[in-house]
């Protein structure tokens, strides 16, 4: 059996890892305005919730990278764990209808209720405005399309910020 780690490698290595979370997310995000602004590719609905649970994950980790004590920083990467999972089981749907269409609807009709109850097209809407077609593939990378590579960004983090609250746990309990 391995020793543990003394609480101040927990510590650099939690940081490291939240640090590696934000960066992913700028990389992720860098992505998707190149695609929306230099391809002219429309985000969709299901393009603009990941967004949502991307930047989300993003502000968790770095509250965790502010905060002072383990507990915080525990508590903060649990919650980009959790919003970086909402964000790969959105991106695993997409990639789900797009391989397997639905006969009789478009990604944007479930979701008209989003931008009804959370209007971030009004408050940010060159981020938000989602008005693609989530069945169409307009672009691919060696065979994956966007929402995949969405998913990977995805797991990774989940990966690192699942990591970065393990690092934290034993320092607070």
């Amino acid at each position: 059996m391995k020793p543990a780690l003394p609480p101040t490698a927990r510590t650099g290595l939690a940081t490291k890892l939240l640090v590696l979370v934000v960066a992913v997310v700028v990389l992720s995000m860098a992505g998707a305005l190149y695609f929306q602004y230099v391809l002219q590719l429309e985000p969709c609905p299901l393009c603009v919730l990941q967004r949502v649970a991307i930047i989300t994950t993003a502000l968790f980790a770095g509250v965790g990278l502010l905060a002072s004590g383990a507990l915080g920083q525990f508590i903060s990467s649990a919650m980009a764990s959790v919003f970086a999972l909402i964000g790969a089981g959105i991106a695993g749907w997409h990639s789900w209808i797009v391989r397997f269409p639905p006969e009789s609807m478009t990604c944007g009709r479930p979701f008209q209720w989003f931008h009804e109850e959370f209007p971030l097209g009004t408050w940010l809407p060159k981020l938000f405005a989602g008005q693609g077609d989530c069945l169409k593939i307009e672009w691919s990378l060696f065979g994956l399309s966007i929402p995949d590579l969405s998913l990977i960004a995805f797991v990774l983090l989940v990966s690192l910020a699942v990591l970065a609250a393990r690092a934290t746990w034993g320092r607070w309990r």
